[in-house]
């Protein structure tokens, strides 16, 4: 198989903890690149917390960000929105009113930055892998989000796990069936918690999607690179997948191929060497 496209995930895959691309991956992506390969972005983070990788890189054109939530065209002359999904109208309301019963921390995303009040403070660094376009609200309640014609494009909250489980609950209880929520353990802060709620309908895989018939590519003719459960949608749908080492068995399972050694060093290199051969083949 040919394939004419590349998505990569940022956070776990292509970049470090401290948020560096290693020089071999950075070649590998150069190469593939040079051979006339398409290389985009598919991430969890907002796209001002991505447009300065895809600089990086000198991408250009369409990718996923928010798992799907938004997606941009990016170019060097600046970005295009080409579609936001956020949550609208009553169930916006709704989900105010349910997170506004809870004092966990709370973090809304409009636009392409994070507003957040000062109980928010303390975990703010967490959240600016998302994007550091951060905003302080005195009063979230009536912040004008709300009334944003694109609705809130996510929430993140913060919290004791056993809280976070209980406002999960409860979203999925009241909001029903226009959020999608997701919650997982911090493990940098014992027994806190972390949830994030988007508009339902929109994954990595409906991005991989959109990408395509923004470049008349299918997806069978995309291969993947990724690390987590938002990536499996995206692992899905493409013609082939690569897993880090590092990611759960279950996302390693979803995967076709996996990469990678325990530090997810050059991973991303070692997928595009593998798919796409001497197109991308990295001498070392």
């Amino acid at each position: 198989m040919s394939y004419r496209l590349i998505a990569i995930d940022l956070d776990g895959t292509l970049l470090q903890r401290d948020g560096s691309i290693l020089p071999r991956d950075l070649e590998a992506v150069a190469r593939v690149r040079e051979a006339g390969v398409v290389v985009t972005l598919c991430t969890g983070r907002l796209y001002s917390g991505s447009r300065h990788v895809a600089e990086q890189l000198g991408l250009e054109g369409p990718m996923g960000c928010v798992d799907g939530s938004q997606l941009m065209l990016h170019s060097a002359a600046g970005c295009t929105s080409l579609h936001v999904t956020g949550i609208q109208g009553a169930p916006a309301l709704k989900l105010r009113e349910v997170l506004n019963r809870r004092k966990a921390a709370r973090f809304f995303v409009a636009g392409d930055r994070i507003i957040h009040d000062a109980a928010g403070a303390e975990f703010a660094p967490f959240v600016t892998t998302w994007s550091r376009d951060l905003e302080l609200s005195g009063d979230l309640h009536a912040h004008p989000l709300w009334q944003d014609e694109r609705g809130v494009l996510a929430a993140i909250v913060v919290g004791p796990m056993v809280d976070i489980e209980a406002t999960a609950a409860e979203i999925r209880a009241e909001v029903g069936s226009p959020a999608n929520v997701n919650t997982w353990a911090l493990h940098r802060f014992e027994g806190l918690g972390g949830m994030m709620v988007r508009a339902s309908g929109r994954t990595k895989g409906t991005a991989m999607a959109a990408i395509g018939d923004q470049l008349g590519i299918g997806v069978h003719e995309m291969v993947a690179v990724g690390d987590w459960h938002n990536d499996v949608p995206m692992f899905q749908v493409v013609g082939r997948s690569f897993a880090m080492k590092t990611a759960p068995d279950e996302v390693r399972a979803a995967a076709t191929d996996q990469v990678g050694c325990e530090h997810h060093e050059g991973g991303v290199a070692e997928a595009i060497e593998r798919a796409f051969g001497g197109r991308g083949i990295i001498r070392t």
